[in-house]
C-alpha cells in the first residue's frame, strides 16, 4: 500500500488565503479559482452558508468578479447545491501530476490523504466568521479516499461524472479520475497537523517516526529527507508539488504505514 499526501485547496498563489478551521472544528477546504470549471462559489453550501459568503467574511477583498468559479476537486464533501443524482466522490488529475502518480505506481487500494493551508476562525457577535488574530497558517490533513478504481475512459468520465471538473478536461489523453467507495473528511485534531508546532515555517513537518527509516521513500522531495528528531520524523517538505507518494520498501514498514493511515481514517469514522 502507498499513501499519497496530496496538497489541495487555496494557498498563497491560488486564491491567496488559507482555508478556514471553522469554530465547530470543521476543516473546510476552499477550492482554488478556475474560470474553466463552471462551478460558482455561490453554488457550494456548507451548513446553510455558501462558500462565497464564507470567503467574503474571512477575506472581504477577494475578487469574485475576477474569480467567480472554482475547481471543485477533490469532490469529497458533497456540497454542490444541486448534487447530481449519481454523485460519487472523485479526484482528477492529468499531465505531470498524473504521470508522477503513474511513475510511483499508485493504484487501487492506495490512500490519498488530502492536506492544505488552514487557519483558525471564530464567530463574531454578529454571526460572521473571522480569522483569529495571530493564529498560524498550518498544513493540516483534512480528508482521505481509498482508491477503488482509476477511470481513464474519457467517454465514461463525461457520461458518468458530468459535474466533475475533469469531465471538461478530456482533451488531455492522460486525464483520469480516482474513484473511491471509502472516503471522508476530518474534524480538526492534533494528529492531523503536518506543520511542526511553534515555528513559522508551515513546510517543516512532523511525520511519524517510521518515516525517517532508510526504507521509506517520499517522492518529489529532491534532497530533502525526513530526519528523526525525538519521537518524530522531521521533513522540510518541497516548496511546490501536488502529490508526495510515501512508499515502504519492507513488509514491516508497510505495516507501519498502513497502521498510520488507518488510524487517521478511524478518526473520520468515529
Amino acid at each position: 500500500m502507498k499513501v499519497v499526501l496530496s496538497r489541495k485547496g487555496m494557498d498563497s498563489r491560488a486564491g491567496g488565503i488559507p482555508s478556514p478551521i471553522l469554530p465547530d472544528g470543521t476543516l473546510l477546504s476552499l477550492p482554488i479559482p478556475n474560470e474553466k470549471s463552471g462551478v460558482p462559489y455561490g453554488d457550494l453550501v456548507y451548513k446553510g452558508r455558501t462558500y462565497q459568503q464564507i470567503i467574503q467574511q474571512i477575506h472581504p477583498t477577494f475578487d469574485f468578479q475576477k474569480h467567480p468559479f472554482c475547481h471543485l476537486d477533490p469532490d469529497i464533501y458533497g456540497v454542490l447545491k444541486n448534487t447530481h443524482a449519481g454523485w460519487k466522490p472523485a479526484f482528477g488529475q492529468y499531465e505531470i501530476p498524473a504521470k508522477h502518480l503513474d511513475g510511483q505506481g499508485v493504484d487501487v487500494g492506495d490512500v490519498f490523504l488530502f492536506y492544505g493551508m488552514f487557519r483558525q476562525t471564530e464567530k463574531l457577535p454578529d454571526g460572521t466568521l473571522h480569522f483569529v488574530k495571530g493564529a498560524p497558517i498550518q498544513h493540516i490533513i483534512y480528508g482521505y479516499m481509498v482508491v477503488s478504481e482509476i477511470l481513464k475512459d474519457q467517454d465514461k468520465i463525461k457520461e458518468l461524472y458530468p459535474w466533475h471538473p475533469h469531465a471538461a478536461s478530456t482533451e488531455h489523453p492522460d486525464n483520469r479520475l480516482y474513484l473511491a467507495t471509502d472516503y471522508g473528511v476530518f474534524e480538526n485534531r492534533d494528529s492531523l497537523l503536518l506543520s511542526k508546532p511553534g515555528q513559522p515555517n508551515r513546510r517543516l513537518w512532523n511525520l511519524p517516526a517510521f518515516c525517517a527509516a532508510r526504507d521509506i521513500f517520499i517522492s518529489w522531495q529532491g534532497k530533502n529527507i525526513p530526519v528523526l528528531v525525538n519521537d518524530h520524523a522531521e521533513l522540510n517538505s518541497a516548496c511546490r508539488g501536488q502529490e508526495f507518494v510515501i512508499t515502504a520498501k519492507t513488509p514491516e514498514l508497510e505495516k507501519e504505514l498502513r497502521k498510520w493511515a488507518e488510524s487517521l481514517i478511524g478518526h473520520a469514522l468515529a
